[in-house]
């Protein structure tokens, strides 16, 4: 990887002065490993490369770090270098655990940069650096993470949501994350270009892309995708937590925060001011038919998913005089909706932080192979170190924690 910066570095010094001279240069070879570099689209021309060249090798733009061998970085798949079964003839899948010991932290480095204790408390899964100015800079800097446990860690993203609230005070921490990345797999009927029945481009998750995804606090009352709750004891998926324990859930199940990114890109921002103009879900067609990415976000990327995974216990369920049954636990940001039930503003944040050599296996082997890989298998017989459980096992040793103290001025959004 620091090779290519310093190659996209030379070819800035002779395009930078001359943009006339990139026609001697191959469209064709150098779209895509400028692509993955920079974390943009495929240039569709050589100005358009020039211009992503001179942005992506700028002054003042750190590089990734040099990847630690994928021997460090990984162990024989399940101990015998097995190769996944078929997860689907036209889609891949990629998943792992997290542990549910991360951070607790008023922070949010996506929605409130550089202002410490702006934010209501989030649970945090993956790096283990976390404040309000975390950038992805430091996270690929950062080895430390409970979704990938080894100093050479591969996967250096972080991942968080609204801590679970118990009425008592206490934080509600998850047993675990089960994080999914899932995509059509290339070459089939549902990636353009070539596809007979395409959803969209079908391109490698994007470098350093971050974006919050679920319930939006800057529309609370709006409608939204990608966020609810469900329970092992309970049927369906539920918007609040009130419903989930009125439809069955029970002491000894396991209730599930269930968030779902868009998966539809723009091919230009990594960001944007609310965080979420740059990407989309799927859209249905006009007709009320099959529909895909829309035509503002053309690329189809993997989409990135969370499970988080809490064990109910009885004092999580309250019992009204009528019978009736509800939450006694809810979320720290549900105080932004007026009038909200407990749970109905679930919503998570994702900070892309994949080394690219990483990155770069399990696509190429999990998702556009259609291999079904879990516990970090990456498809071509290796494994990450440190995400097939946590480290301390499936069920968390301490599911309660204090809350800790609001600092000073928190401005309790």
């Amino acid at each position: 990887m620091i090779m290519m910066h310093h190659l996209l570095a030379a070819l800035v010094l002779v395009l930078g002065s001359s943009p006339a001279a990139a026609q001697s240069l191959t469209l064709t070879n150098l779209k895509g490993p400028v692509a993955r570099a920079c974390g943009t689209a495929e240039a569709k021309s050589i100005p358009d490369l020039w211009r992503q060249l001179k942005a992506c090798a700028a002054p003042g733009k750190a590089p990734e770090p040099m990847a630690p061998s994928l021997a460090q970085a990984t162990m024989p798949a399940w101990g015998t270098g097995q190769i996944p079964r078929e997860y689907d003839p036209n889609e891949g899948a990629f998943r792992f655990i997290c542990g549910g010991d991360g951070p607790l932290a008023y922070d949010d480095p996506i929605v409130y940069p550089g202002r410490p204790g702006a934010a209501h408390l989030h649970q945090v899964w993956g790096n283990k650096l976390f404040d309000a100015d975390l950038t992805t800079d430091r996270l690929l800097a950062s080895a430390p993470s409970n979704c990938n446990e080894t100093p050479h860690s591969l996967n250096r993203s972080s991942y968080w949501q609204p801590a679970l609230i118990h009425d008592s005070g206490e934080v509600v921490r998850p047993d675990l994350v089960s994080v999914y990345y899932k995509r059509k797999r290339a070459g089939s009927p549902y990636c353009a270009p070539g596809g007979a029945q395409p959803l969209g481009i079908c391109v490698e998750l994007p470098a350093r892309l971050r974006f919050v995804m679920g319930w939006d606090q800057t529309r609370p009352t709006a409608p939204f995708e990608g966020a609810s709750w469900y329970c092992t004891g309970a049927e369906g998926h539920h918007r609040d937590l009130d419903a989930i324990f009125a439809a069955g859930c029970k002491a000894g199940d396991d209730l599930i925060a269930d968030t779902v990114g868009p998966n539809c890109w723009d091919g230009k921002n990594l960001d944007s001011p609310d965080h979420r103009s740059h990407m989309s879900h799927m859209v249905q067609s006009a007709n009320g038919g099959r529909g895909g990415c829309p035509a503002t976000h053309p690329y189809l990327i993997a989409q990135q998913q969370n499970k988080a995974q809490f064990k109910v216990t009885a004092d999580m369920i309250g019992t009204r005089p009528d019978g009736t049954r509800f939450s006694r636990v809810s979320l720290s940001s549900d105080h932004m909706l007026p009038g909200a039930k407990p749970g109905a503003t679930l919503h998570a944040d994702y900070m892309e932080g994949w080394l690219a050599e990483g990155r770069k296996v399990w696509h190429d082997h999990c998702i556009d192979k259609g291999l079904d890989c879990s516990g970090g298998d990456l498809g071509n017989g290796r494994m990450l170190h440190g995400a097939r459980e946590p480290v301390y096992g499936w069920v968390h040793p301490r599911p309660r924690a204090a809350m800790p103290p609001k600092p000073a001025g928190h401005a309790g959004h």
